[in-house]
């Protein structure tokens, strides 16, 4: 067992809060300000020069991350040094408390309102990172700390991207594989999106209390993340009673592709709360479009129904006749008008016909799954009227292509 330090800088140390794969963390107290911190610094001591400098420049990071970021539901950094006996350290905001992946473990999922409050919390804490240009780049259950009451502060951000730093470079993967997002297990590919995945990640688990990506052999979890679906948290615990509309609403939120998925994080958090409610924006607009199109064809039938009794009437002439055909016709072409307005685009707005389309697509997928390639390709023709442009329909056509038993 390590010995416990007396003092690191000018901080009393009082007891190890936790320790990790590469630090330790302290309680400690500020004797200046009189008040209780916490400390950060590495486990390793026997650190060369050229590492040291390493990690004292990350959690010199951390410190301009989090300066840059005021916000309750951020952890405030308060300091940083290097001690001649234990290197490196970090002095943060003390938060009492306990973190998401302890209260997962003790209590398993998350109820439908605790998890709602988590997650917009969260939101609200990776949209002031965002708008101050600062990624996270590590979200995951042990960086979430919640208080007694309930309040829930985003930590860690050693190695976060900021503007201007010159700590992370483009290319190179830093995180944990099972809460990372595809593109940056790939190419080191880090933006607001990745920490969107890694959030989606964090809900899954909250929800069902089982990882999206689960495993111990980090590689084999990568290939997981960056090959593989996860499947729907309703089925990874039949027993948390998670609606299908859930599934699909954090199943948006790990899809691979950065621009399948939610625009923001507060974004992700109003679909959790419309699947919880059973709300679905995009089909509902829908419905509502098809209003007009079940008055219309109403309309037609009393329509040709008054035809017909007028020719049946040995009253009618000839010219009744000749009339009751334009009117017919007319019917007809107000009816075929109708449909082409409710199914086509030209109703909707951009943003409408883009959420279509991936409802579609959506659609497809499912499907496909099922085998039911006639049902896919129908889906696939949909989402190509509402949204030609989105690059996924080739990639599910081709898929049905060769789901085909004749390969196509």
């Amino acid at each position: 067992m390590e010995e416990l330090p007396q003092q690191i800088g000018r901080y009393r140390i009082d007891r190890l809060l936790g320790a990790g794969s590469m630090g330790n963390v302290y309680l400690a107290h500020d004797a200046d300000l009189d008040r209780p911190v916490a400390v950060k610094t590495l486990r390793d001591l026997a650190l060369d020069p050229e590492t040291r400098e390493i990690f004292l420049s990350r959690f010199q990071n951390e410190a301009r991350a989090a300066a840059r970021l005021q916000h309750p539901n951020i952890v405030q950094i308060f300091d940083v040094g290097d001690d001649p006996k234990v290197g490196p350290y970090l002095v943060f905001e003390y938060v009492p408390g306990h973190t998401l992946k302890q209260a997962l473990k003790k209590r398993g999922p998350l109820s439908r309102d605790e998890l709602l409050d988590l997650a917009q919390q969260v939101a609200d804490a990776l949209a002031t990172a965002h708008i101050a240009g600062v990624i996270h780049r590590d979200l995951k259950p042990e960086n979430l700390l919640i208080t007694s009451n309930g309040q829930v502060k985003l930590a860690d951000f050693g190695i976060a991207r900021i503007p201007n730093a010159d700590l992370t470079k483009e290319g190179q993967f830093l995180g944990t594989p099972c809460y990372a997002a595809p593109e940056t297990l790939r190419s080191g590919e880090y933006s607001e999106q990745s920490d969107l995945f890694s959030f989606g990640a964090v809900i899954y688990e909250a929800a069902c209390g089982e990882r999206a990506f689960p495993g111990i052999e980090a590689l084999a979890v990568a290939h997981k993340v960056m090959s593989t679906d996860p499947v729907p948290p309703s089925e990874a615990n039949r027993g948390a009673a998670i609606p299908i509309a859930l599934d699909a609403a954090i199943l948006r939120a790990l899809r691979k592709s950065p621009s399948e998925r939610y625009a923001s994080a507060r974004t992700f958090v109003s679909a959790l709360k419309q699947a919880y409610d059973g709300r679905r924006p995009s089909r509902s607009r829908r419905r509502r479009n098809a209003l007009p199109l079940g008055i219309t064809l109403a309309i037609g039938l009393l329509l040709a129904l008054w035809i017909a009794v007028e020719n049946c009437n040995p009253r009618t002439t000839n010219a009744g006749t000749d009339a009751g055909t334009e009117a017919d016709a007319g019917t007809g072409t107000a009816t075929a008008t109708a449909t082409e307005t409710d199914a086509g685009p030209d109703a909707l707005s951009p943003h409408e016909r883009e959420e279509a389309a991936k409802d579609e697509l959506a659609n497809a997928r499912a499907a496909l799954e099922r085998g039911d390639l006639a049902e896919a390709t129908a889906a696939l023709e949909r989402a190509s009227t509402f949204d030609p442009s989105n690059p996924a329909i080739g990639e599910l056509q081709e898929l049905v292509l060769a789901a085909r038993p004749d390969g196509g």
